[in-house]
């Protein structure tokens, strides 16, 4: 995705507030100078935002350690919660009363888990949205045929996830994309990543016994930007599922061609603009 002009003030609070957690005044510093460093080099109405957010997040991988104890708990803590929210969400999904309602509803549960913030997260993340969808106290995410169509035409699927936690709640839609006959190829991040999910993750909830491979990146999977492994992965699939806004950012316009599945909860003005969706939606998106 190319940006708009406020996607440079949105990155330099993204990175900022999220790696000053238990960081000194000094250091604190010494972050938001690399960040509007690499900006005031990099940001142009060319670049790739996921490129231009791992050039930043790559400047200042000394400085993530300060916040990696916060993360840590964080994350197990919402892996936790969102294991616990699973055999509800199970018995949600198998109230579908066709293959495709069942489909529809393990989209629809992906989707609405998307609830990482833009700004620094301040709790465990405890997924409303998916107990309301549960609940039938929410609006159902719109899944149209053509997602189901391309999921049915499709061998080998890589899917790009994105925070832990939800990462839970993809575990099921990969199973449903296992149970249809597909191979998945799962990317998570490697090492720390503020909340994205990584092994430990994808581990918690057994992902590597259920996909065909788990690769690790250090930034946004960026299909140009990858390494060959992730390369080879990205060519032998004929659909990508992509998760988050990051992963949106980093995709966007960089799929060669490719069938990709956005599941995301819009969060800005830019990202709201290009899908044509209500800034505060969730969103089950084909694109090609």
């Amino acid at each position: 995705m190319k940006p708009n002009p406020e996607c440079a003030p949105c990155l330099l609070k993204w990175v900022f507030e999220r790696s000053e957690v238990l960081g000194s005044e000094e250091s604190r510093l010494e972050l938001i100078k690399r960040i509007m460093r690499v900006l005031s080099k990099e940001f142009s109405s060319e670049v790739n935002v996921g490129v231009l957010s791992n050039k930043i997040t790559g400047s200042i991988s000394d400085l993530l350690s300060h916040s990696a104890d916060y993360y840590e708990g964080l994350k197990l803590k919402s892996n936790r919660i969102a294991k616990n929210l699973l055999p509800a969400s199970v018995n949600f999904i198998e109230r579908g009363r066709t293959p495709k309602e069942r489909f529809f509803r393990v989209c629809r549960l992906a989707s609405v888990s998307n609830v990482a913030p833009l700004g620094v997260p301040s709790e465990t993340y405890r997924f409303p949205e998916v107990s309301h969808l549960l609940g039938s106290r929410s609006p159902l995410p719109r899944v149209t045929e053509e997602v189901l169509r391309a999921a049915k035409q499709a061998t080998h699927v890589l899917y790009l996830a994105d925070n832990a936690g939800e990462l839970g709640f993809d575990s099921l839609f990969i199973a449903k994309l296992r149970e249809m006959g597909l191979r998945v190829t799962l990317i998570v991040k490697e090492g720390l990543f503020f909340e994205d999910a990584t092994l430990k993750d994808a581990f918690f909830f057994r992902l590597d016994q259920s996909v065909e491979d788990v690769l690790t990146t250090q930034g946004f999977f960026v299909p140009s930007e990858g390494s060959p492994t992730q390369r080879e992965a990205f060519k032998k699939s004929d659909l990508v599922i992509s998760k988050g806004t990051g992963n949106y950012e980093a995709l966007n316009g960089e799929a060669e061609g490719k069938n990709v599945i956005y599941m995301l909860k819009v969060k800005c003005k830019p990202i709201a603009m290009r899908m044509g969706a209500a800034l505060g939606s969730f969103v089950v998106k084909l694109e090609n």
